[in-house]
């Protein structure tokens, strides 16, 4: 996670013609979110995982970065980068017998998890409209850095995967008085029965000394299914943020 936002980071000072950009936008926020849903490795709705009754994931503030390069020529994309820290911790006792990746943990197994779901991105987009009402469209790829680590007196589990995804990009702002904009954001893709949402809407005030805050809410949405590996994953990722960002 560390190298990949150190690549976005040096990408960001490569950009050709940085100077030149028509509007930079560097933003930093914290995220008090909430995470929901379950997980299993079985054909058989039994054998689901509730992410909180079963693995007892927390809740908890975490940081995600935003940058937005835009430029004046009308042929060439836009840019926006991003970095996202997701990561849970849960110990306690299930309230039901299950399990996964050939472990099985029964009531009376104390449980301690480790989900990490970190991910960087790059979108690229084009002004659709560039005016009061602005509208963007593009595709934006996001680099998942993240694993399943499971420990128990029955067994361990550590999985780890690296995934890239491809998704549509699409942004909607509004241009309000007095420095404000209400904006929002949104990646997707579905294929193959899976789909990945992420969502972004802000409330953003910028300064005349190019400081600013936002006030949002963030919401991703992952459901994936595999039926040839008996994999499945339904979780929600959610609650509001507030941010600082220097524009230039």
């Amino acid at each position: 996670m560390k190298l990949k936002l150190i690549s976005l980071l040096t990408a960001l000072l490569l950009i050709p013609n940085l100077a030149n950009a028509e509007l930079v936008i560097i933003n930093g926020n914290s995220w008090d979110k909430e995470i929901s849903g379950q997980i299993r490795d079985d054909s058989s709705v039994v054998s689901e995982i509730d992410l909180k009754n079963d693995l007892h994931l927390k809740d908890d503030s975490e940081s995600f970065f935003l940058a937005y390069i835009e430029h004046p020529v009308p042929v060439l994309p836009n840019i926006r980068l991003g970095s996202t820290s997701l990561n849970f911790d849960g110990s306690g006792v299930a309230t039901k017998s299950y399990t996964y990746n050939g472990v099985s943990y029964t009531t009376s197994d104390t449980v301690t998890t480790k989900l990490i779901l970190d991910h960087t991105e790059i979108a690229l987009y084009w002004n659709i409209l560039d005016n009061v009402v602005g509208f963007d469209l593009g595709l934006n790829v996001k680099f998942f850095d993240g694993s399943v680590k499971l420990t128990s007196s029955a067994g361990n589990v550590n999985e780890v995967f690296d995934e890239t995804i491809p998704m549509l990009y699409g942004g909607l702002q509004v241009e309000l008085p007095y420095g404000l904009q209400l904006a929002g954001d949104i990646s997707y893709v579905s294929y193959d029965g899976s789909s990945f949402t992420d969502t972004l809407v802000r409330l953003r005030y910028t300064s005349d000394f190019h400081l600013g805050a936002e006030i949002g809410y963030r919401s991703i949405v992952i459901d994936y299914q595999d039926t040839a590996a008996n994999e499945y994953v339904d979780i929600d990722i959610s609650g509001p943020y507030v941010g600082v960002h220097f524009a230039f």
